[in-house]
C-alpha cells in the first residue's frame, strides 16, 4: 500500500495526510494540481526514499521520476501506454510517455504545475506498478530482473 513519508504537508489522495494515515493508490483520487504550491514539493530525500521500494522508478534530472522498459512488440508496448493513460485520465494527474524504437517505453512523472515531484507523482507510480500489466521483452527482462512483479 502508498505511504508517503508521514508528514502533514504531504498530500495523500484526496485528502491531507496525518501522522496515521496511508492509502491505497486505487481507491482515492489524486489531489488537483492546481490546488497545490510550491510547498507540496518532495525533497530529494523524501523522493529517495519513497522509491527504495520501487525499484522500476529513477530520478530523472532532479525533478521527475522515471520509468523506462521494453516491451515484447509494438502492441504490448502501446497496450501499457493505453493502460497507464486509462489511470492518468481517471486519476487527472498526466505523464509525459514516449515510445521510441517501436517498443521501448519511458514514463515520466513531475507536478507540471509545480516543475517537480509531489506525492500525486509518488501515488501515481504505484497505480501504474500496480495495475498496469506490462508484457516485457523476454531480453530485457533478464537484463532487470526488478521488474518482475512479487
Amino acid at each position: 500500500p502508498f505511504s508517503p513519508l508521514a508528514t502533514a504537508r504531504h498530500l495523500k489522495l484526496g485528502t491531507i495526510m496525518t501522522e496515521t494515515q496511508s492509502c491505497t493508490p486505487a481507491s482515492k483520487k489524486c489531489v488537483s494540481c492546481e490546488s497545490l504550491d510550491k510547498s507540496h514539493l518532495l525533497s530529494s530525500e523524501e523522493v529517495q526514499a519513497e522509491l527504495t521500494n520501487m525499484k522500476t522508478w529513477k530520478v530523472k534530472d532532479g525533478s521527475k521520476i522515471s520509468r523506462f522498459y521494453t516491451a515484447r512488440n509494438f502492441q504490448r508496448a502501446m497496450d501499457s501506454i493505453v493502460a497507464i493513460g486509462n489511470i492518468a485520465e481517471r486519476e487527472n494527474h498526466h505523464p509525459d510517455v514516449h515510445l521510441t524504437g517501436y517498443r521501448n517505453v519511458e514514463i515520466i512523472l513531475f507536478t507540471h504545475s509545480l516543475g517537480g515531484i509531489s506525492a500525486n507523482d509518488i501515488a501515481l507510480a504505484r497505480m501504474i506498478d500496480a495495475e498496469v500489466e506490462f508484457d516485457y521483452s523476454p531480453k530485457w527482462l533478464k537484463s532487470h530482473p526488478e521488474a518482475n512483479k512479487e
